[in-house]
């Protein structure tokens, strides 16, 4: 697939670009639109870019992705069990360090706590990354706050939206769910991540509770296009922390907390419940909670869940 000549296209922005002028054949416009692309020609006037694929394209991820480490392999399904099983299944070669899996739908996809996380075939990004971090970086929470930060900033960047991050593992829009994050540790470490992209509607029951991407900008959106700027965000970090440590993620996911700076309740495992304004928060040390009495450090590993009250 000539991914060049389908940039050329989009990079017009909508405008017709002259049969003359494109790096490729009018036959591999026709592979274009076979996969899904969807194309205006006009006589005179030449091809416009006019929809994204409905499916994921791994050959539009992979074009100049220009990552490190996450991202070095990417295979794309149409139908898995769990994105995050297939991806430890693939930790008994450290060579296979920054794998990606991405699946159109999932069978037996989960969240946090045991939960189940579905979505319609080809609706949402469903994406895992194996990976094999130094001690100082295997840590479940702030790898999965490097999951939600990644996802927070390309929603914004792609969209204009303000996504926040709710403690420990939601990204967020007006309150609503947007994308969960999941990391699970065998042999190697995968983290796992739903971002609901073009879902029209949820069911009643979810309704008040969950939204997309389609949803908030009445519009569907190219998947593909997300995943791939996902994967170099993903990257981003992940390098960042191994030159600087775990610490260089601090700014980003303080800047998106949903937490910081208000009046919260702090559910924690070792202490019960805790209340006061959360004045101060470190991936590595934890949370600074303000009460009525004095301040009070919470290590982020005791953090059940937080809920503001103000």
């Amino acid at each position: 697939m000539n991914i060049a000549l389908f940039r050329q296209i989009r990079a017009a922005d909508g405008a017709f670009v002259p049969l003359n002028q494109l790096v490729g054949s009018l036959a591999e416009i026709d592979e274009l639109a076979a996969f899904g692309f969807v194309f205006e020609r006009h006589p005179i006037h030449g091809l416009a870019y006019r929809g994204p694929s409905p499916r994921l394209c791994p050959d539009q991820i992979e074009f100049e992705l220009g990552t490190n480490v996450v991202g070095r392999r990417i295979a794309v399904w149409n139908r898995v069990g769990s994105t995050n099983d297939l991806a430890a299944k693939a930790a008994g070669s450290r060579a296979n360090d920054g794998l990606v899996i991405l699946a159109e739908t999932q069978s037996s996809g989960r969240g946090s706590r045991g939960r189940t996380w579905s979505s319609p075939s080809g609706s949402s990004i469903l994406i895992s990354v194996l990976l094999f971090p130094p001690k100082s970086l295997d840590d479940l929470g702030w790898l999965t706050a490097l999951g939600a930060v990644a996802v927070a900033e390309v929603v914004a960047d792609q969209t204009g939206l303000d996504p926040r991050i709710k403690w420990p593992n939601d990204v967020r829009v007006d309150g609503k769910k947007l994308a969960g994050v999941l990391v699970e540790r065998g042999l190697g470490t995968v983290l796992g991540i739903g971002l609901n992209v073009n879902i029209a509607e949820f069911p009643d029951e979810l309704r008040d509770l969950a939204t997309s991407l389609e949803i908030l900008l009445g519009r569907p959106l190219d998947r593909t296009e997300i995943a791939r700027s996902l994967i170099q965000r993903l990257d981003f970090h992940h390098a960042r922390a191994l030159l600087h440590g775990p610490e260089s993620l601090d700014e980003s996911y303080r800047a998106r907390s949903e937490h910081l700076g208000h009046r919260v309740e702090v559910f924690t495992s070792a202490s019960g419940q805790l209340s006061g304004n959360l004045v101060g928060l470190d991936l590595r040390s934890g949370l600074t909670l303000e009460t009525d009495a004095d301040r009070v450090l919470v290590a982020g590993r005791e953090v059940v869940s937080i809920v503001n009250r103000d």
